[in-house]
């Protein structure tokens, strides 16, 4: 990859900015809660897209197009299945459905305006099975059918990085390159869902979800044994991300993980300190 091919953190960062402003409706921000979008998955995105040759412009174009796809996707995560005891909690549940509808539908006209047919196809795909694994966690875990952590993490990788993996799987040259890729997206993203369970759990006092909540199914387990499995898990993860960068070529690639890794332990070991003076 040469020095100019090589992606700046503000290039990430202003794709986040055009997603959100290709997705600014004033009133429905008024009433609901917009997702904020992962800047290392987009990053590991645009790094990759870039390594196999594409240029700039149309990186930019995918990258945006799988970020609004996701954007919609989170929004819909954030929608209730049972009806709101007040009106004004109803329409704000309403909003968020029609919401994320809205910017699922944006990625089409970007990519439609592009040329981006095959990428369109590639993305409806991905929604598809998306969606399907959310069904598919949610009936498990209603019934607390979910066999094993191996499992729980199949389906919450799905529904987190299917749409990247998605990408990966159609534009890589290689498949050595297609392999590597799909794992620096699954184990980056389990590490964030981890480390956002922990912050969730121990700093804002709040009760269990996803992973943790799993745990807490199990027969016996006690709160104290899921946060110790949760650093665990978040250590662990870290640990192999580390590993990983050490291993990564090109060097840009490697000192990109190796970045967003340092940022993970920030957060954990700035939840350590917080902990520590509670």
């Amino acid at each position: 990859m040469s020095r100019e091919q090589t992606p700046t953190v503000e290039e990430v960062r202003n794709i986040i900015e055009q997603i959100y402003k290709r997705t600014t409706q004033s009133y429905v921000e008024k009433y609901v809660d917009v997702p904020a979008l992962s800047e290392s998955r987009l990053s590991l995105l645009f790094h990759f897209l870039l390594e196999q040759g594409m240029n700039k412009e149309r990186a930019t174009i995918l990258c945006t197009a799988t970020g609004l796809v996701q954007l919609g996707l989170d929004m819909h995560e954030l929608v209730t299945n049972t009806y709101e005891k007040t009106e004004a909690a109803e329409r704000n549940r309403q909003l968020t459905v029609l919401a994320g509808d809205y910017y699922s539908s944006r990625y089409y006209q970007l990519l439609a305006e592009a040329g981006e047919i095959k990428a369109v196809e590639v993305l409806s795909g991905a929604v598809q099975r998306v969606n399907e694994a959310k069904m598919r966690l949610y009936i498990a875990g209603k019934d607390g059918r979910l066999s094993s952590d191996e499992e729980y993490w199949e389906l919450r990788n799905m529904i987190d990085t299917g749409l990247y993996v998605a990408i990966v799987e159609e534009y890589a040259t290689r498949e050595d390159t297609r392999r590597i890729w799909i794992d620096l997206f699954k184990d980056t993203a389990t590490v964030e869902s981890v480390i956002g369970e922990w912050e969730h759990l121990k700093w804002q006092q709040q009760p269990p979800f996803g992973f943790s909540r799993f745990l807490l199914q199990k027969p016996g387990a006690t709160i104290s044994q899921v946060l110790y499995s949760i650093e665990t898990k978040a250590l662990d993860m870290i640990g192999m991300c580390e590993q990983m960068a050490r291993n990564l070529h090109p060097v840009e690639t490697r000192n990109m993980l190796a970045a967003i890794t340092a940022r993970y332990a920030h957060r954990v070991n700035r939840l350590k300190r917080v902990i520590e003076e509670l």
